[in-house]
């Protein structure tokens, strides 16, 4: 296909800066867009419709689009997305933590079955660094990768709890939702930004494969302070521990180590290390040391490096993507770039449906070793 023809579920916060980034795009046509009370501002082209949950069905049959962008609150990704592989349509499907264990086994199935693709959009994969550093470790130049680590550490308290100090901001809609798993769970409720690069540069779910999982939740303070400090009693039911740790360890035993980190003061981090037999490359202070190039035991800046190994589509959107996408660092545009070449007959989308399952399957483990206060063997895929 030339042209993609786009409709869009969930217009919040997430689905609005995917609309606006596509626009700037060609190959997609945006022809729809639903969302059940937001009220977004769309171009003249693009139908909106909103009531019930399920009015996005009349949308898909009305605009019968090639390709349904998904960024609804978790808890309908699924039923949404099978829904839409049912009606012949791509599915470009925005990230969360796993619900629980084979949950998108149907998913994968149907679109076997329809010949349709999933795109899950992992924006993380497409940072400029993320992306030259997967190039790098592909041609050795860190040698044989033993350990890594990243995380999802960003202070969310703001969007977790209002100006009065109560559960969910409604000025930040994606609160009101999001909060709700803090009184009831307590594991990596958000691991895909922190593994997804990860997995990439190791070849999990290619030649290696995750094998051993162990968390560990610290106590749960940050929320009921926050709480407290804005007026609220202080006395949230939180479930969720303030720092999860998650320890994996692959078939060929390369380490990864995971943190989830939301509800204490902190600058944010994805706090990506990756570290070979050759050197080690520090991703949150963009640092790295190679052996035998870097001067003995001194960090230096990786941006010489970043440039070397930059991937094609940075060197041909890279301009254009921080121009339009300087919120994200140009990651949303190049991965809605890689998308949009890949429908079009182009080079092929780098992440599958199968590697969403895996890393959102790391929730409900993290949740299950942490409550039976074990290390979890995990299931090979097939």
């Amino acid at each position: 296909m030339k042209t993609i023809r786009t409709v869009l579920i969930g217009a919040g916060y997430r689905g609005m800066r995917l609309y606006q980034l596509m626009r700037f795009i060609p190959e997609f046509e945006i022809v729809a867009a639903f969302d059940p009370s937001s009220h977004p501002v769309l171009d003249n082209s693009v139908r909106f419709y909103t009531g019930s949950q399920d009015t996005y069905l009349a949308m898909l049959k009305d605009n019968q689009p090639q390709l349904v962008v998904i960024a609804s609150p978790w808890q309908y990704h699924i039923e949404q997305t099978l829904h839409c592989l049912q009606q012949g349509c791509h599915v470009a499907l925005e990230v969360k933590g796993g619900f629980h264990l084979g949950e998108y086994e149907e998913v994968i199935r149907l679109s076997k079955e329809k010949g349709l693709k999933i795109f899950p959009l992992e924006n993380t994969v497409f940072m400029q660094e993320n992306m030259a550093l997967l190039q790098m470790v592909q041609q050795g130049i860190l040698g044989d990768i033993v350990a890594m680590r990243g995380g999802y550490r960003h202070d969310l308290r703001d969007m977790l709890i209002d100006k009065q100090g109560n559960l969910g901001n409604p000025d930040k809609p994606e609160g009101l939702w999001r909060s709700i798993f803090y009184l009831t769970e307590n594991g990596d409720l958000y691991p895909t930004h922190g593994i997804a690069p990860l997995c990439l540069a190791a070849g999990i779910n290619r030649n290696d494969y995750l094998e051993e999982l162990t968390s560990f939740a610290s106590r749960a303070c940050g929320l009921n302070r926050y709480q407290k400090e804005k007026g609220g009693n202080g006395r949230l039911p939180i479930s969720m521990g303030d720092i999860i740790i998650t320890q994996l360890r692959s078939e060929k035993g390369i380490l990864i180590t995971l943190t989830h980190d939301t509800t204490l003061p902190r600058p944010r981090s994805l706090d990506f290390e990756i570290q070979g037999t050759k050197g080690i490359w520090r991703g949150e202070f963009r640092k790295i040391y190679l052996e035998g190039i870097s001067r003995y035991e001194e960090w230096e800046d990786d941006a010489n490096y970043i440039r070397q190994f930059n991937h094609p589509l940075w060197k041909k959107w890279g301009v254009t993507a921080l121009k339009h996408d300087a919120h994200h660092q140009g990651m949303d545009y190049i991965m809605l770039r890689a998308l949009a070449n890949d429908l079009t007959g182009g080079e092929a989308y780098p992440i599958l449906a199968e590697d969403l399952a895996l890393w959102t399957s790391i929730s409900p483990y993290s949740k299950l070793s942490i409550k039976e206060k074990r290390t979890i063997c995990m299931t090979k895929p097939e």
